[in-house]
């Protein structure tokens, strides 16, 4: 494949920015890949494995040059790293993240001066793991999955382009929504699930936890993420969350309700109903 950009660099060699670094380098879509992380220690990993052309600690340097910047680093971070890497981008050069939430990290972006061309397209690719580091990442993480955009009505278009192009070059579909519609749905198809795989664990006494098999550990697999993480995610979409976990939690006070009342055929057409809809997820 012919290199799309002369020089590309990923902000955090975890999961995702290590998988986009690998799959960046394998795809041959960029002539220098450059990853950015905290400490050196860090990314011994990184150059010991293969997954970059270049690495550095320093932001500044790491993205001075690069045409596509992609910010992988945890959410919490993210809109202290816009600002930081905002007066060292190129001309011309487009800004982008991998965070699992919107808000905070789009308005971090609009509120940067205009300079140079430069462009910041919200980005999240809806894929994952329960582990973690760049042990972790695979560089066909992405293959097969969907990647959403927040562009907002002020983001150019070409900038929209060269980010599409980043997530379909590694292997996604790409679908654009309002930062909004992003935040809600991802409240309810990712984080309220993760919230409640971590407490389904909790709920579990010791007694019944020496029982566990395949049922329960493939329904709280995603409760072995890291804890931090998860924290940081549920407080960033924390508006969204509340409202998705009303809806959950009105699901199963309805559903005790038809335990209690003896009600089975109402609750089993309701499981059915709910079956249904699975199904046609595949």
């Amino acid at each position: 494949m012919t290199a799309r950009w002369e020089r590309v660099t990923v902000v955090g060699p975890g999961l995702i920015g290590g998988s986009v670094a690998r799959a960046l380098r394998r795809r041959g879509l960029a002539r220098r890949v450059v990853v950015v992380g905290r400490s050196e220690g860090g990314l011994a990993p990184v150059r010991a494995g293969g997954g970059a052309d270049e690495t550095t600690t320093d932001l500044a340097a790491g993205v001075r040059g690069a045409a596509l910047v992609v910010l992988c680093a945890p959410l919490g971070s993210l809109p202290g790293l816009v600002r930081a890497a905002w007066p060292h981008l190129a001309r011309g050069a487009v800004l982008t993240d991998a965070g699992s939430v919107k808000r905070e990290v789009v308005a971090a972006a609009a509120a940067c001066p205009a300079r140079d061309g430069a462009a910041f397209v919200g980005g999240h690719p809806m894929a994952g793991s329960e582990r973690s580091g760049f042990g972790a990442s695979d560089p066909d993480l992405f293959e097969g999955r969907l990647a959403l955009l927040t562009p907002t009505a002020e983001t150019p278009e070409r900038a929209v382009a060269e980010v599409t192009s980043l997530w379909e070059g590694l292997g996604s579909q790409v679908r654009c929504l309002s930062v909004e519609a992003h935040d809600r749905g991802v409240a309810q198809i990712s984080h309220l699930p993760h919230l409640a795989a971590f407490a389904l664990v909790a709920a579990a006494d010791g007694e019944a936890l020496a029982l566990a098999s395949r049922g329960f550990t493939d329904t709280t697999r995603i409760a072995a993420s890291p804890e931090a993480l998860w924290a940081d995610i549920f407080r960033g979409n924390r508006v969204a969350l509340l409202e998705a976990l009303g809806r959950y939690e009105a699901v199963l006070a309805r559903w005790r309700e038809r335990f209690e009342r003896g009600e089975w055929s109402a609750l089993e057409a309701e499981l059915a109903r709910a079956r249904e809809i699975r199904e046609k997820l595949g």
